[in-house]
């Protein structure tokens, strides 16, 4: 190993992990390359970021931080950090260990591609293996050698378990890749893992942790609307993981980071939102056909659903504006009347009803349909009616 080697390698070690993290010139930029979609690593820095919520300790998501993803045991001043290089495979299979550890293909230079696990052991030879743990992360699992002479589908395996003539092969080949001396390559902390997460619809199964983390109360918080919440938080991932700015130090860098109270915020301020119209709508038909509500009322409230949500989102539809104050001024006293034991069906034709009778003219001429689902979202106070201009044909008093 060259002199020049061996003083880089001591400076690392004195260096702070915020240091080492910051971009080099060598280093890729990925997050160059921005995509018209969310990509399946962003996709799993989120499921990451759900999953690590479910726990006490501090953490920082880096996306585009010397690998795909970064953990961090904190945003701030970090002392380890989890390197993961995320691959998807689009068919059904597994990979083998020789397909992590073989060279890549060979450059116009006569070199070869370093291999996946020398690219990721680099990270190690550079941060020290006290600070960085390493993991390759698939949708498809990886098979194993194991000490039987047969092989088993690994899904969160450390390499140190590998049968040392296993080991010697990874080591090797690492070490021939990188110049390194083979009794340098520590295996230990180098996971292959394979996630759950799927390559269709990965929001669902985002929301669905991040529903598991709720009703549990792992949040500080109740979140209802886990899916907008799982979507929000990935588009965050994604705005931070097309940041091409060369971060020449750990503040800058930031730019690419998450941590756990930027996430909490994120979270919260979707918890605080209203959800969409059309889901409170959908909510609400579900509890009417639970109910079993006459099944005509409930196909005729669902025919007009785009309609109702589309009017209700043009804060100028004086048309809208008009039904729905109606029937805002028709709820509290029919709310008071029939009680707390009323179905929702039954205070929504009673509140229609009264809207219709105290105000013909706001109500004229649109179908029943329609005027039951607005009835409807204003039963689940989803409509704010401050945000409308004042009814055609009110007057100012000066002009009564």
């Amino acid at each position: 190993m060259s002199q020049r080697t061996h003083t880089r390698r001591a400076e690392s070690v004195q260096d702070s992990l915020a240091v080492l993290l910051r971009d080099r010139p060598i280093d890729e930029k990925n997050g160059a390359n921005a995509s018209l979609g969310f990509t399946f690593q962003q996709w799993w820095a989120t499921l990451s970021i759900a999953e690590l919520l479910g726990g006490e300790d501090d953490f920082a998501v880096g996306v585009e931080v010397k690998e795909d993803v970064a953990i961090l045991d904190s945003a701030q001043a970090p002392t380890t950090v989890e390197f993961c290089q995320v691959k998807k495979h689009e068919r059904e299979g597994v990979w083998v260990l020789k397909d992590l550890h073989k060279k890549g293909s060979k450059r116009k230079d006569g070199t070869h591609e370093h291999s996946i696990l020398a690219k990721l052991y680099a990270r190690r030879a550079q941060f020290g293996a006290s600070r960085a743990n390493l993991k390759f992360v698939s949708n498809i699992g990886v098979k194993l050698p194991d000490e039987a002479g047969g092989a088993s589908l690994a899904t969160n395996t450390d390499l140190s378990s590998l049968t040392a003539e296993q080991q010697t092969l990874v080591k090797l080949a690492i070490s021939t890749q990188l110049c390194i001396p083979e009794v340098e390559v520590d295996l230990a902390g180098v996971l292959v893992y394979k996630t759950n997460l799927p390559l269709g619809e990965p929001e669902i199964f985002v929301s669905g942790k991040l529903e598991q983390l709720s009703s549990t109360g792992r949040l500080p918080f109740p979140l209802s609307h886990t899916s907008v919440a799982a979507r929000v938080l990935a588009s965050e991932i994604q705005s931070r993981a097309s940041s091409t700015t060369y971060a020449r130090n750990f503040e800058e860098l930031k730019l690419r980071i998450i941590s756990k109270a930027q996430a909490l915020d994120i979270l919260a301020n979707v918890a605080q939102s209203r959800a969409p119209l059309s889901e409170i709508l959908d909510e609400a038909t579900t509890e009417l056909d639970r109910e079993g509500h006459p099944f005509i009322e409930r196909k005729d409230i669902k025919a007009h659903r785009v309609r109702v949500c589309a009017d209700a989102s043009d804060r100028t539809n004086m048309i809208f504006s008009g039904v729905a104050n109606a029937l805002q001024r028709a709820r509290f006293p029919v709310e008071a009347a029939i009680g707390a034991k009323a179905t929702l069906g039954e205070l929504m034709n009673q509140v229609v009803e009264e809207a219709r009778a105290s105000s013909l003219a706001e109500c004229s001429g649109l179908p029943l349909g329609y005027i039951r689902a607005v009835a409807l979202l204003v039963l689940f106070d989803a409509i704010d009616l401050n945000v409308f201009t004042a009814p055609a044909g009110s007057e100012p008093k000066e002009e009564k």
